[in-house]
This record gives C-alpha cells, structure tokens and sequence, in this order.
C-alpha cells in the first residue's frame, strides 16, 4: 500500500509541470493577447523549450503585444524570435508592421525587404512595404510595390485600391 500511495505521489509530482508546460503552451497559443503573454512568458522563462519553440514563442507573445498596442515590447520579441529563427519570413513581417505603426519607415521596409528576399511571392510584404514607401511620401515606390503585390495577389480589392489612389495623387 505505501509503495503504490508512493508511487501515485510521484506519478503525480512528475505529471505536475507537464500539465503546467501545456497549460502555457495553450495559453501562448490563446487569441486573448493578454493569456497569450503570460503563457509565452512562462515557457520563455521556463527554460525547458527547445530554440525552435522559444521562437514560437517570441513570436506569439511579440503578437500579443503588438495587439495590445506595445510596438516596442512586440519588437523586441520579434527581433528574439528572428534570433532564434532567421529564415521566418513572416517575423520580419510582422516587426516591420510594428515598426510603420511607430512611424519607424527605414526600419520597417528593411524588414519587407528581408522578408520578401526569404519569400519572394509574399504579397502582404510587397503590400506592407508600399504602405511603408507612401507614409514616407514616395509614391513611385508605393505604386511599384503596390503593384508587385498585384502581380501575387491579383483581385484583392485593397491592392487594387492602393493603386488606384497612389496613381491618382501621382496623376496618372
């Protein structure tokens, strides 16, 4: 009787984190940014995540922030999660999105441009560096941007939109 009350404690106290790693890693994975932070949170400073998860990670909770409005906590998970995970096309995305809505726009087309070197038909990229282009007020680099984004995607409306309001403030 001891042994098996001794062994169901173990199994117990074995069984422990690995439901509370799960819990994290569901609430890292969670639409509620604020779950989402502090399930990433705990597997980041668990220290028992692989480097291929902490990047998820970083990534997730770089989301998070960037939902609840804190651009340079997302950026700086971002940039982690770039460390960890360099070829992630879509991190370079997302931290040059932060960067455009911190009006960083050199900072953020580098990053659609990293992006897109890593994953030439990314569309939301080409889109996301003529937004980048027009807030600066080079429309030309807009349009042509727009317009590669076109060539990926070619009857999105809001493509197709940003053209045609690019190509009328250029005259065209």
């Amino acid at each position: 009787m001891r042994a098996t009350t001794l062994a169901l404690a173990l199994a117990t106290l074995i069984a422990l984190p690995v439901a509370a790693q799960a819990d994290d890693i569901s609430d890292c994975n969670s639409d509620q940014p604020d779950t989402a932070i502090i399930g990433c949170t705990q597997l980041i400073q668990g220290g028992k995540a692989s480097e291929e998860a902490l990047a998820v990670a970083y990534f997730n909770r770089a989301n998070a922030f960037d939902d609840n409005g804190d651009h340079d906590g997302a950026i700086a998970d971002y940039t982690q999660s770039i460390k960890l995970n360099p070829d992630y096309a879509q991190s370079y995305f997302n931290r040059g999105l932060s960067y455009v809505d911190k009006q960083d726009y050199d900072s953020a087309l580098a990053d659609f441009a990293q992006a897109i070197k890593l994953k030439p038909d990314f569309a939301k990229a080409y889109y996301g560096q003529g937004r980048a282009y027009e807030a600066k007020g080079d429309l030309q680099q807009a349009l042509a941007s727009f317009e590669e984004a076109a060539k990926r995607v070619p009857n999105n409306p809001s493509v197709q939109k940003k053209i045609a309001d690019i190509k009328q403030q250029l005259g065209q």
